[in-house]
């Protein structure tokens, strides 16, 4: 009988550290990470929302935003985008690498990506909202595409986390 109430206890433990696992790599980018601001790309308003998240695009997700991107076509694999902050608080495409840089200048990091159909996926693709501010963030980016921008969480190993969605003046908090 006590062996049966270990293993159902080691099991029912190892369960509960899997989902916290799930979490926790975000929470510790959003914790320890550097502030990065993107520009969110037009996305098409018919196919803009999902359930309860927007579907957010970036410079950064296409390939050929980069100008060594050519090198880079394998389907599945992990890539690193350099970007670089410019005058106008964006960060901005410079190239990607198949390794984590040791170093970079202070106005440059590398968010770690992997490529998908064409196009580099960083997990921060999706801005889950409630219910309620659906619509009203659906015609923010509709009628204000190009004053979209994220502020994400960058980790010393390039896992980003989504941290809010500034349209204009409007503030909107994952």
């Amino acid at each position: 009988m006590k062996k049966t109430a270990l293993g159902f206890a080691l099991a029912l433990a190892v369960q509960m550290l899997i989902l916290l696992a799930v979490p926790a790599q975000k929470m510790y980018t959003r914790a320890t990470g550097r502030d990065v601001v993107l520009k969110v790309m037009p996305v098409d308003p018919y196919s803009l929302l999902s359930g309860y998240y927007v579907t957010l695009g970036y410079d950064i997700n296409n390939f050929t935003s980069f100008p060594n991107h050519e090198q880079f076509n394998e389907r599945g694999a992990n890539v690193y985008a350099i970007v670089e902050r410019r005058d106008d608080g964006v960060w901005h495409p410079v190239a990607l690498v198949n390794a984590l840089p040791s170093s970079l200048p202070p106005n440059q990091i590398a968010l770690r990506g992997r490529t998908e159909y064409g196009r580099i996926q960083f997990g921060i693709e999706e801005f889950y909202i409630p219910e309620t501010k659906r619509e009203a963030i659906a015609d923010d980016l509709r009628q204000h595409p190009d004053a979209a921008r994220v502020e994400v969480k960058v980790d010393g190993r390039g896992n980003a986390a989504l941290v809010r969605l500034r349209i204009e003046e409007r503030v909107y908090e994952d």
